[in-house]
């Protein structure tokens, strides 16, 4: 990390704790001097002073990562955590340093913590199906994407759900999959051009489930 950075996260650090310590230092203060912000002001201003701090860490984890120190990145992951663990970020970049580094459980366990701080957010359900989807693991991608699909992610993303039940040879779910996606978003060129080929493809029976399940083609 450049000097420069360092300096700027102690800036932003010293800020942080002097308006954490405002609100207690004023009611020190007597009467007549002191001048209390309103709550919901003092609250805004320690918002914002923790994000400036969490977005200077989180520049330094850029220059760690393009020096090769991933260690370094992990640990201003867990420092950003700490100040604000609804940075979906800091969990989901440290995860694939770690699986990346042939430490899976940790990377599990990170992903796991996320969610559990995150519950409402579709990118860290995302990018954990994602990591399943990397090592073929699709039945376990299947249940992180339909997790990110039912918070609303965007289109491109929902596209992953029936991908997965594509490649784990649930065609009959994939279609319909690609089905409901395509009423969400009528004229999507992708969930049209998958369901054509599904269908022609379990009509002709060269589907794993086509023999026991004829599908619509209506």
């Amino acid at each position: 990390m450049t000097k420069t950075t360092v300096a700027m996260i102690k800036v932003a650090a010293a800020m942080l704790l002097l308006t954490c310590a405002a609100p207690l230092w004023a009611a020190e203060q007597p009467a007549a001097e002191a001048t209390p912000l309103p709550a919901a002001e003092a609250e805004q201003k320690v918002t914002e002073s923790r994000d400036f701090l969490v977005d200077l860490l989180w520049l330094g984890t850029e220059e760690y990562f393009h020096a090769g120190e991933w260690d370094e990145c992990l640990r201003i992951a867990r420092q950003v955590i700490e100040i604000d663990p609804h940075f979906v970020d800091a969990y989901t970049g440290p995860a694939y340093l770690l699986w990346s580094s042939d430490r899976d459980e940790e990377a599990i366990e990170l992903f796991r913590a996320g969610i559990e701080a995150n519950p409402e957010r579709y990118e860290i359900y995302h990018e954990f199906g994602m990591y399943y989807w990397i090592h073929e693991r699709y039945d376990e991608a299947i249940a992180q994407f339909r997790k990110a699909v039912e918070r609303d992610a965007p289109r491109t993303v929902q596209h992953m759900l029936p991908n997965a039940l594509e490649r784990a040879g649930r065609k009959q779910e994939a279609l319909a999959e690609w089905r409901a996606l395509l009423e969400r978003f009528p004229g999507d060129p992708i969930a049209e051009r998958h369901i054509s080929a599904l269908e022609q493809e379990l009509l002709e029976g060269e589907g794993p489930e086509a023999t026991s399940e004829s599908p619509s083609t209506s």
